[in-house]
Formats: C-alpha cells, sequence, structure tokens
C-alpha cells in the first residue's frame, strides 16, 4: 500500500448496508459516495467475484477503483480483504468512505490513519488489514438528537430539511477525494477539514 499521492491505483471503499431498506440512511454515506463519483464519470458498478460491486475511471493517469462492500456494515473489512486478495492490486492506495456521528452535518474530515472513533465498520477494516493506518474520508452526519440510540439514528433517512446539505457534502467529498488522489495529505486535509 503506497503512502503518498504516487500510487497507482486508488481504491475507494464506500461502505454501506445492503439492501433497499438502508439506502439512503446516514450510515450508508460511503455507498453514497461512489455513487456520486461513478455518476460524475458515467459509470454502472458490476458485481465482484467477492462481497462487492466495483467499477474503475482514470483520473490524470491514476487508475481508480469504486468499490461498495455488500457485507453488513460491521463485517465489510471481509470485503476489503477479499477485494485485495481477487483483484491483487499492485502499487495501489485505498480510501475508506464513512459516515461519522461526531462530526456536525456536512463536513468532511480526511486522515491517513488512528482509532476507529468507534465505526464499526472501520473498526472491521482496520482488524482485517491489521493496521491502523489506514485513510479515511468521514462524512458529518452529526449531531444526533440528546438521548439518541445512535445505533438507530444512523439507520435513519436524512430529513427533508437536511437534504441539501448532504448533496452538497457528497459533492465536496467527491472533489476531495479525486483532490486527494493528485495531492498529498496535508493538501487535502488543510482544503477540505472542517
Amino acid at each position: 500500500m503506497e503512502s503518498d499521492g504516487s500510487a497507482r491505483q486508488w481504491l475507494l471503499f464506500g461502505l454501506g448496508n445492503p439492501g433497499g431498506r438502508y439506502e439512503a440512511t446516514r450510515h450508508n454515506l460511503g455507498w453514497l459516495l461512489t455513487d456520486r463519483l461513478a455518476q460524475r464519470h458515467g459509470l454502472r458498478f458490476s458485481a465482484g467475484r467477492g462481497d462487492y460491486f466495483h467499477a474503475r475511471y482514470e483520473l490524470d493517469g491514476r487508475d481508480i477503483r469504486l468499490i461498495k462492500p455488500v457485507t453488513w456494515m460491521n463485517l465489510s473489512g471481509r470485503a476489503v480483504r477479499q477485494y485485495l486478495a481477487i483483484e491483487r492490486p499492485e502499487d495501489y492506495k485505498l480510501v475508506i468512505a464513512i459516515d461519522d456521528v461526531h462530526i456536525p452535518l456536512g463536513r468532511l474530515r480526511y486522515r491517513e490513519g488512528g482509532s476507529s472513533g468507534g465505526h464499526k465498520g472501520l473498526e472491521s477494516v482496520i482488524e482485517s488489514l491489521r493496521s491502523k493506518d489506514v485513510p479515511r474520508l468521514r462524512m458529518g452526519v452529526g449531531p444526533g438528537p440528546d438521548g439518541a440510540d445512535l445505533a438507530e439514528f444512523v439507520l435513519e433517512e436524512f430529513a427533508e430539511d437536511e437534504r441539501e446539505a448532504v448533496d452538497a457534502m457528497l459533492q465536496r467529498a467527491a472533489d476531495a477525494f479525486e483532490f486527494r488522489v493528485t495531492h498529498d495529505p496535508q493538501e487535502t486535509m488543510a482544503r477540505f477539514n472542517g
């Protein structure tokens, strides 16, 4: 796995839950981001040979892979491990796209590593790769209502009055990922975090 913008392949794993019931929920922002990028580039996802769908395009001479695990969120690491074993990418950099209830709605936070912050999908990926050095793009969905069960909150659909902010955030997250492909982490964080 590469540590900077020199990687020839970039793997964006957008985490979410399978099934129509979860399609437009807060917890599926990772999937929604991969959908946004696919739409931007006129792509269709195809079934992979493991528990994932994928699509690909080229950006500035780099091979970009959009991957949607179809495991449940807390088993996302299994799909990441399968993808790496089956597709055997070389000279690659992976990024995990997830929702984050601890970040205000509409805000982004890119980091090259760290703890899972309690996110079960990211925790599964960290455990699967046996490393906390997992780049992640967090998209804010918080804060949850006072006293709310956060596990239930993230499985709810966005409210009508939140949708404009969500749309703008997905557009900015797509820009952030593509910016990171050609720029270093510090530039990406300075431009998009907060």
